[in-house]
C-alpha cells in the first residue's frame, strides 16, 4: 500500500508539471501566432482563397465557413465543414495560411479515408458519450464502497476509471492525427507554391508550437488517468 500511495504523490508533482507545460504552450502558441501573423507570404494568397482551392481540387467535399473568434478554427467532418476564422480568412499571413493549412490538412484526412482520423473519431464519441458519467460513477462507487456492500463499490469505482482512462486514450489518439495534418499542411503549401522555403520554416514553427499544446494536454489527461488509478487502488485495498 505504501508503493501505491507513494505513486499517487508521484502523479501530482507530474500533473503540477504538465499543468506548467500547459500553460507555457498556451503562451508559446500565442506570441509565435501573433509574432507571424506580421509576416505577409510573398504569394499574396488569402486563407480563403486557400482553402477553396483545395476545395475545388477535391470535389468540393465540404463547405467553407468563416467564424468569429481567435485560435478557434477547426474541421467539422461530421457535418463536412472546414471553419475559418475571419482573421485568418481574409489574411495573407505566414500564421493565417499555416492555419488554414493544417486544418485543410484534416479535411483532407477525411478525403483520404485516414484510417488514424477515423479511430480518433470513435474514440472522442465514445468519449463524449461517457464523460458525463465518470464523477456520478465515482461517487457512487465511494458510497458503496464504505456504506454498503464494498464489492460492488470497487466494481463501479473500476468502471468510473475505465471512463476516465477513455479521455486519456481520445488524448493520445489525437496526438497523431494533429501531426500529420500539420505535416499534410506543410507539403500542401509547398506542392502548391504558395511559400519557399524561408516562409515554410516560419509555418512549421506555428504549427509546432500548436502541436506542444496537445502534448501537454495528453501529459495532463495521462497524469491525471495515473493518479485516479492509484487512488482506485487504495480504495478498493488491491495491491
Amino acid at each position: 500500500m505504501e508503493a501505491i500511495y507513494i505513486g499517487y504523490l508521484i502523479c501530482g508533482v507530474v500533473i503540477l508539471f504538465a499543468i506548467i507545460l500547459a500553460v507555457y504552450a498556451q503562451i508559446k502558441v500565442s506570441s509565435t501566432y501573433n509574432k507571424y501573423m506580421e509576416t505577409q507570404a510573398k504569394s499574396g494568397i488569402t486563407g480563403r482563397q486557400l482553402a477553396q482551392n483545395i476545395l475545388n481540387s477535391t470535389g468540393n467535399q465540404a463547405t467553407l465557413r468563416t467564424i468569429r473568434g481567435h485560435l478557434n478554427d477547426h474541421y467539422n467532418p461530421v457535418n463536412h465543414t472546414v471553419n475559418i476564422s475571419v482573421d485568418n480568412a481574409d489574411s495573407s499571413s505566414i500564421s493565417g495560411l499555416g492555419v488554414v493549412a493544417h486544418e485543410m490538412g484534416h479535411y483532407l484526412q477525411q478525403v483520404k479515408n485516414y484510417k488514424p482520423f477515423y479511430i480518433r473519431q470513435t474514440i472522442v464519441k465514445l468519449c463524449n458519450f461517457t464523460s458525463g458519467l465518470l464523477v456520478p460513477m465515482l461517487l457512487i462507487g465511494i458510497l458503496l464502497n464504505v456504506f454498503l456492500y464494498a464489492f460492488a463499490g470497487n466494481v463501479v469505482i473500476w468502471i468510473a476509471v475505465g471512463i476516465y482512462g477513455v479521455s486519456a486514450l481520445a488524448n493520445l489518439a489525437t496526438l497523431p492525427v494533429e501531426i500529420d495534418a500539420s505535416k499534410r499542411a506543410l507539403k500542401m503549401l509547398s506542392g502548391m507554391g504558395i511559400m519557399d522555403k524561408e516562409e515554410l520554416g516560419k509555418t512549421k514553427k506555428v504549427l509546432s508550437a500548436a502541436a506542444l499544446t496537445y502534448v501537454a494536454a495528453l501529459l495532463v489527461s495521462l497524469a491525471y488517468f495515473l493518479r485516479l488509478l492509484f487512488y482506485a487502488l487504495m480504495i478498493t485495498g488491491d495491491r
